[in-house]
C-alpha cells in the first residue's frame, strides 16, 4: 500500500543521533514522492507497481525532488506548527527554523534509498539494481511482517529517545 507510515520507523531512529544534520520532513517527503509511482499503478491496474522510481537510481533522482518539495513547503508548515506549539506552551516540540539545507539533503537521500531496501525486502516486482540486473538480492531476507513489526519498533524506541533528548533539551533551558 503506498504511504505506509512504517518506513517512517527508519528515520526516527536514526533522528536521536543525527539530530540537526538529518531532517525528518524531508524523509516523509521521500517517502511520499517514492510511492507515487505505485498510486499510480494500483489507480491503473498495473501488474507491477515498484519501476523505475523503486531502483537505487531511481531513488537518487527522486533525492532532489524531495529536496525542492521539502525546501518550499517546509518553512509553512513549521511555522504554522510552531505557532500551534507555542500556543500550547510546548515550544520545545517546535521545529527548527531555519532548515539546514545539508539536513534536508540527507533526509531525502536516506529516505528515498531506505525506501528501495525496505520494499525489496518484500516486494516480488522490485528490481533495486535495475538497469544494470533484474536481480533482487534483498527479497524476503527478512519476513514481511517483520519488516513492518521491524519499523514499528524501530519508530517507537526512536521517538521516544528523541522525545526524551528535546525534553532534556527543555528542562536546561
Amino acid at each position: 500500500m503506498p504511504f505506509t507510515p512504517f518506513h517512517m520507523g527508519a528515520a526516527l531512529v536514526l533522528k536521536p543521533a543525527a539530530r540537526r544534520c538529518f531532517s525528518l520532513f524531508a524523509f516523509g517527503v521521500a517517502q511520499i514522492v517514492m510511492d507515487i509511482e505505485p498510486l499510480i499503478g494500483m489507480l491503473r491496474g498495473w501488474g507491477d507497481l515498484h519501476g523505475w522510481t523503486h531502483t537505487v537510481l531511481g531513488a537518487l533522482l527522486l533525492a532532489p525532488v524531495a529536496v525542492v518539495l521539502t525546501v518550499y513547503v517546509y518553512p509553512w508548515i513549521a511555522a504554522w506548527w510552531n505557532r500551534h506549539m507555542q500556543a500550547h506552551q510546548a515550544p520545545w516540540l517546535g521545529m527548527p527554523l531555519p532548515l539546514r539545507r545539508s539536513a534536508v539533503w540527507v533526509g531525502a537521500l536516506v529516505g528515498t534509498l531506505s525506501h528501495v531496501v525496505l520494499d525489496a525486502l518484500m516486494h516480488a516486482d522490485m528490481r533495486p539494481l535495475a538497469p544494470f540486473s533484474n536481480a533482487n538480492p534483498l527479497l524476503w531476507l527478512v519476513d514481511h511482517d517483520d519488516v513492518y513489526r521491524y519499523c514499528a519498533l524501530a519508530g517507537a524506541l526512536g521517538a521516544a529517545v528523541w522525545l526524551a533528548q528535546l525534553r532534556r533539551q527543555r528542562d536546561k533551558a
